[in-house]
């Protein structure tokens, strides 16, 4: 059976306007008393008021867009905490009370941190019926997927449009918001750090867990990240990194699990062995001693993490250490990366913050090409990849002038990781190899989203919201 909730959050916007002063006010009607954060629960579907759940304007008049997406919006926070995808529907009720023309007022819905388009609320389809008592006329804000377990953020920004009228001096504007929850077998938009991804040409969700992966040659997954100012992102102040993609259910330090982004450093920090010791073991090899020592701490020669800011980007997780023999396809170094088999001794997970990209990152990460479509890239062994050019040449993750370090041990051996050689193949070497090249990659936490600045090519990436 399908359910459907319908949750009336209220706000009462009150807009006047003044030959000397006006003032606007908006108030989340849950209980008597204002509080900072009020919830509202429904079943198993909540929403969220984040800050404060009021609006106030000193001297408010009619003013541009552009000013009007720089005022205080109202924000609040829709968790699905149904085992099922639900469908949102969100609303602007007028009220009776209302004085002032609905034409009079503009509105913008912000998704995540996918920014809505300046309207005029009259411009919004009308619903047919109003879902309040005490409402003259309702128009439908947005609507929006949000899938099982998950929760997504939304801030409504209101104004009074630049072309009101000295007629509606002294009136005033009355609305709530409705929300409409039904549950639904749509599924939600791809989204990655909060960003919608319309262009999923780029994108691939096929691997045993539907993670989501960046694929092709080139494609626009650059950010900045290990900036030393975020408030002024360039490349001057940042590193280009790429996003490998959302990772689903990925256990951080302290045992949850969450969906995290996974992001790797465009360059290299240097030809590194893997280990001195001569040990496949990540726990203890001298290449994850220095990323999660000196370059994590910012002493190391070369591209350290800048600051604490950048740190505190980073999410401490459970990194799979599972082995492998050699000549695989990719699928099944995933499910080995996932797995137990490991040389005698190692251990088959690691807690930390910096670590590699697996084989299988490299493999899923080729869109290959006409000669050799994507799905027969996927099939052969990653260990014969240079017979098909269409695959690596068509993988942002290969270089053809490096070698480089992978995080998974050959497990047979008590000596030997995988590394993507440079000519496409994945091959394993000893550790103590120093002829090899470290790229290091993170899971970013779950509070850091895209901003609207960059679309994510090396000429413009995506910068994010850091601090």
């Amino acid at each position: 059976m399908r359910k459907s909730y319908k949750i009336i959050l209220i706000v009462i916007s009150i807009l006047l306007i003044g030959s000397i002063i006006g003032t606007s006010y908006s108030m989340w009607v849950k209980t008597a008393i204002q509080k900072e954060q009020n919830i509202v629960n429904s079943s198993c579907f909540d929403i969220e008021f984040t800050e404060s759940s009021s609006i106030n304007l000193i001297d408010a008049i009619p003013i541009s867009d552009e000013e009007g997406l720089k005022e205080k919006p109202y924000t609040f926070t829709l968790k699905n905490t149904c085992n099922m995808n639900s469908k949102v529907t969100i609303a602007l009720d007028v009220l009776s009370t209302s004085t002032m023309s609905s034409s009079a007022i503009k509105t913008s819905l912000t998704k995540g941190s996918n920014s809505g388009t300046p309207k005029l609320l009259t411009s919004l389809d009308k619903k047919a019926e109003v879902d309040i008592s005490g409402a003259k006329e309702a128009y439908i804000l947005g609507t929006d997927i949000i899938g099982a377990n998950k929760s997504k953020s939304y801030s409504l920004y209101l104004w009074m449009d630049e072309s009101v009228t000295v007629a509606e001096v002294f009136k005033s504007f009355s609305s709530k918001v409705v929300i409409v929850n039904t549950a639904t077998e749509e599924e939600p938009p791809l989204e990655i750090l909060g960003k919608e991804i319309t262009d999923t040409t780029q994108i691939a969700t096929d691997d045993p867990d539907n993670n989501i992966r960046y694929i092709g040659a080139n494609p626009n997954n650059y950010v900045y990240f290990n900036c030393s100012d975020y408030s002024n992102q360039s490349d001057s102040t940042c590193e280009k990194w790429r996003i490998i993609g959302v990772f689903k259910n990925i256990t951080k330090e302290d045992g949850t699990k969450e969906d995290l982004v996974k992001i790797i450093r465009n360059d290299y920090i240097g030809e590194l062995r893997w280990d001195s010791n001569f040990a496949n073991d990540w726990s203890t090899a001298t290449l994850q001693t220095t990323l999660n020592g000196e370059y994590y701490n910012g002493t190391y020669a070369t591209g350290a993490l800048k600051n604490d800011t950048t740190r505190n980007a980073i999410e401490s997780v459970v990194w799979n250490l599972g082995g492998s023999e050699w000549d695989i396809t990719v699928s099944a170094y995933y499910a080995a990366e996932r797995g137990t088999t490991v040389y005698s001794g190692r251990p088959i997970t690691w807690t930390g913050k910096i670590g590699l990209m697996y084989p299988s990152d490299y493999g899923y990460a080729t869109s290959g090409n006409t000669t050799t479509d994507r799905a027969t890239c996927l099939s052969k062994s990653l260990g014969y990849w240079n017979s098909a050019s269409d695959c690596y040449n068509n993988d942002y993750l290969f270089n053809n002038s490096h070698d480089q370090w992978l995080l998974t041990p050959y497990s047979p051996t008590n000596g030997s990781v995988f590394f993507v050689r440079d000519d496409g193949i994945v091959n394993y070497g000893y550790v103590v190899y120093d002829s090899v090249f470290a790229r290091p990659a993170a899971f970013l936490k779950t509070n850091i989203l895209l901003s609207e600045v960059g679309i994510g090519t090396a000429e413009s990436p995506y910068q994010l919201k850091v601090g």
